[in-house]
């Protein structure tokens, strides 16, 4: 066979290859994703308002009814909070849910007022109801006499959207709000359209192997062929760079390895007796909270500094052999890497132990930290080519990332955060990350599919700049080293 023919089957033989991974990771994503790929909490929910000052009481022959326009796709839940007056009272609520559009119940609930103690959300369930646009009406009444009855909570004139609901009493219009919360759920497009997309991409995917196999066939140059040879030439010296980066970090080391499997178990007690006794952090599975942004940004952190490095610590090398330099700040990512995943054993350990559950969620971790992986790439290029012509970037960096490291939900809940701050976590990259991996591992679920996309631009725009700045400036390195 000769030897043309031979690449041309090897390059089929690729395309093939590439083609079956991406069909099994469709598969695996869509068997792992469940629900989440096809709906989402609605952003439209009724979280309700603070009360200021009760309904009257919810006495025999008296109604409260409150009419909202429902946003949502799907409403699963209204919940009402109420006062019992500090009292036993006697009889039964009931709470009825209409759709006033269609003219019909679409749910009802009650509770003996004996067991309904003060302040309790009252919360009557719906069955997945289509009701978007549609006007709906919680009314409440109950059997009780005067005097042994409870009532719903109100928000003043002043703080009630009069325009979007409106409150009865007895059918007559009444200022204020009631201090309901309606949840649901909405429509995401992506799911219901998952295997349309997946075949699209699949062609695409299909009609780029047919061209790079055409490129190689003709000899002419292509970007990315030309980066699968180079990965191709300096494989085993990335092996070794690796190795060595990874022989030195433990080298006259007592435990050695067992550092990166000890170290986030020591920083967890530490952070854990601070914020969980001290400041009584109130988050359920708090240990595995906060080990997960431990690991997490333990190696984003050292990552970083490790390979800020990459360039003015192999000057000798640079300046003497020809190696394609991006190999060494690549490298420094990749060997702090293999501390990630000795890091991940006590994790899945603390996990188990708190008796969180192994969901199929799970099989959707190596996105997350293929993209952790991708992104840590890129600022490892950014840096490393900085500090050859600023020495100070190693100084304005551990204080940014010091910054960083605040202003990542790691050991707190992000729901201390005032609300005006609140808004900007979704410019911190590493947010996204922890915040994707904490629901694979803590909710056994699936995020939505935008958050997918999300971690993966984050990753792919930090790479590419880190590209682009690499390239820029790579060869004045030899003047500044």
């Amino acid at each position: 066979m000769r030897k043309e023919e031979h690449k041309q089957i090897n390059g089929l033989q690729a395309g093939i290859v590439v083609l079956s991974i991406y069909l099994l990771l469709a598969g695996v994503f869509y068997y792992a994703s469940g629900e989440q790929l096809y709906w989402r909490t609605s952003r439209s929910e009724w979280a309700g308002i603070q009360g200021d000052l009760a309904a009257p009481e919810l006495v025999e022959g008296f109604e409260v009814r409150q009419d909202f326009f429902c946003e949502m796709d799907r409403m699963q839940r209204v919940a009402v909070p109420v006062t019992t007056f500090a009292r036993e009272n006697c009889g039964t609520a009931t709470m009825d849910i209409w759709d006033e559009t269609d003219g019909r119940k679409l749910a009802s609930a009650s509770w003996n007022l004996a067991d309904v103690a003060e302040g309790q959300m009252l919360e009557c369930r719906l069955d997945d109801t289509g009701v978007w646009h549609h006007k709906i009406s919680v009314r409440l009444f109950s059997d009780a006499k005067t005097g042994s009855a409870i009532a719903p909570w109100l928000a003043g004139a002043g703080e009630a959207d009069q325009e979007a609901a409106a409150l009865f009493y007895n059918g007559r219009a009444a200022e204020g709000m009631l201090c309901f919360q309606a949840g649901g759920k909405d429509r995401v497009w992506t799911g219901f359209h998952y295997f349309e997309i997946v075949f699209a991409l699949f062609f695409c995917l299909a009609a780029g192997c047919v061209y790079l196999c055409y490129k190689k066939k003709t000899g002419k140059p292509d970007i990315f062929l030309s980066l699968a040879a180079l990965l191709c030439r300096y494989k085993f010296l990335i092996r070794q760079l690796v190795a060595r980066d990874f022989k030195i970090k433990y080298k006259r080391s007592v435990l050695g390895v067992l550092w990166s499997f000890v170290n986030p178990l020591l920083i967890m007690c530490v952070q854990y007796f601070v914020f969980s006794t001290i400041f009584k952090a109130d988050i359920e599975n708090y240990q595995v909270y906060l080990l997960s942004g431990i690991v997490l940004f333990n190696f984003f952190s050292e990552s970083s500094n490790v390979a800020m490095y990459a360039v003015t610590g192999n000057a000798n090398l640079i300046t003497k052999v020809y190696v394609p330099k991006y190999i060494y700040p690549v490298s420094k990512v990749l060997s702090t890497s293999v501390n990630l995943v000795i890091s991940l054993l006590p994790l899945v350990l603390i996990t188990l132990a708190s008796g969180v559950s192994v969901t199929k969620a799970w099989l959707l971790l190596p996105f997350v930290l293929f993209c952790l992986l991708v992104f840590c790439c890129g600022i490892a290029l950014m840096l490393s080519s900085a500090l050859v012509f600023f020495r100070d970037i190693q100084f304005i960096w551990s204080v940014l990332l010091m910054a960083l490291t605040y202003a990542t939900p790691v050991f707190y809940p992000e729901t201390i955060l005032p609300d005006g701050f609140r808004g900007t976590l979704r410019f911190n990259p590493m947010y996204h990350f922890i915040k994707f991996f904490r629901m694979l591992v803590m909710d056994g679920i699936s995020p939505e599919p935008a958050a997918y996309l999300q971690c993966a631009l984050i990753a792919a725009g930090i790479l590419l700049a880190g590209l682009f700045v690499f390239k820029k400036t790579q060869d004045k390195f030899i003047f500044y080293l």
